[in-house]
C-alpha cells in the first residue's frame, strides 16, 4: 500500500489527471478498474475518477509497486537564462533563437530544463518534494523565433496565467523583418490550420480552419525589407510566419514559407501586456 498527501502543487486538479503525472506506469485501463474496486481511495472514501483534489487529502493505492513508480524529473544544471522579471510565482525570461522551448527528445537542451535548473539552484524547486508539478511555461515560441517568454514557478500561477491567455488576457506583440516594402497598417484576418510542421492560410472560412488575427505596423525600411510590429490577437501556429507568407510579404530567411534569402530569421516577441487577473503581479507590462 502507498500513501501520498495532496501538496499545494497537487491540489485542484483531477484524480485521474494526478495519477497519470505521477505514475507513468500505472496505465489508465488499471487506474480506473482500481479506482472502481476500491485499490484507489481518498481520505479512506471511495474515490471518483474526476473528484478534484484538496490540499491535505491523502490518496491510498493498494497496487503493485512496480506501477507505482514515480516519473523522475532530472535537472539539467544549465540554468544560462536572461531573466526580465521575477516575483514570487512567475519568470519572464527572454529566450534566444535556436533555443528549443521545450524538448522534443530526452536530453535536448530547452528553456524548460534551464528554468527548472535556474530555480532548482535558487532553492525554490525541488523535483523530489514534488508529486505532479514542475515549473512550466504558460507561451512557447518556435525555435528559431526569440523573445519573451512567461514561465509559471507553481501550480497556482500556472492555472492563473494559462486562464488568462485563453481568455484574451495576455497581449503579446512583435518584432519581425518581411521581404518588400509595406507602406501601411493592416488589420489582418485570416483562417488558418496546422497540416504536419506548417500552416495552411485561407482568406475564407473553410472546415478544420481556425480564425487568425493579427495587426501590423510597418515602422522602418531596411534595403528591400521592412521592420513590422505585430500584435497577435490570436496566437495560431505558425501565425505570423504563415500569414505574411500569405500576404505576399514573407519573413526574410524563412525559407519554409517561401523566402530564398540567406540570412537568419527576423522574428521577436520583444513586448508581453497582462490584464488585471486575480494573481497580483508588481508589474503588468514586460519589454526586452
Amino acid at each position: 500500500m502507498k500513501e501520498i498527501r495532496i501538496r499545494e502543487n497537487d491540489a485542484n486538479q483531477r484524480l485521474d489527471k494526478f495519477l497519470q503525472k505521477t505514475f507513468p506506469a500505472l496505465t489508465k485501463g488499471m487506474m480506473y478498474k482500481a479506482i472502481r474496486s476500491k485499490k484507489i481511495k481518498v481520505n479512506r472514501k471511495r474515490a471518483e475518477f474526476s473528484q478534484i483534489l484538496n490540499t491535505d487529502d491523502v490518496i491510498l493505492l493498494f497496487l503493485p509497486d512496480d506501477v507505482l513508480i514515480k516519473k523522475e524529473k532530472k535537472i539539467t544544471f544549465n540554468n544560462r537564462i536572461k531573466v526580465v522579471y521575477e516575483d514570487d510565482n512567475i519568470l519572464v525570461v527572454d529566450k534566444p533563437a535556436g533555443l528549443l522551448s521545450q524538448s522534443a527528445a530526452e536530453g535536448q537542451d530547452c528553456l524548460v530544463d534551464r528554468i527548472r535548473s535556474y530555480l532548482y539552484q535558487k532553492k525554490e524547486y525541488d523535483p523530489k518534494a514534488e508529486h505532479s508539478f514542475a515549473p512550466c511555461i504558460c507561451n512557447r515560441l518556435d525555435r528559431n523565433t526569440s523573445g519573451l517568454v512567461i514561465a509559471a514557478k507553481n501550480a497556482y500561477a500556472a492555472r492563473e496565467i494559462n486562464e488568462a491567455i485563453r481568455e484574451h488576457h495576455v497581449h503579446k506583440f512583435y518584432h519581425a523583418k518581411v521581404e518588400g516594402h509595406l507602406r501601411s497598417d493592416m488589420d489582418v484576418t485570416l483562417y488558418m490550420k496546422k497540416a504536419d510542421t506548417k500552416a495552411l492560410v485561407s482568406l475564407e472560412p473553410q472546415e478544420g480552419y481556425v480564425k487568425a488575427q493579427m495587426r501590423v505596423h510597418p515602422f522602418r525600411r531596411e534595403g528591400d525589407s521592412t521592420w513590422i510590429k505585430v500584435e497577435l490577437i490570436t496566437g495560431r501556429f505558425h501565425q505570423i510566419r504563415a500569414g505574411m507568407a500569405f500576404l505576399g510579404y514573407p519573413l526574410a530567411g524563412d525559407g519554409k514559407y517561401g523566402s530564398l534569402r540567406r540570412e537568419n530569421m527576423k522574428l521577436d516577441a520583444y513586448r508581453i501586456v497582462i490584464d488585471p487577473i486575480e494573481m497580483e503581479l508588481e508589474q503588468n507590462e514586460f519589454m526586452k
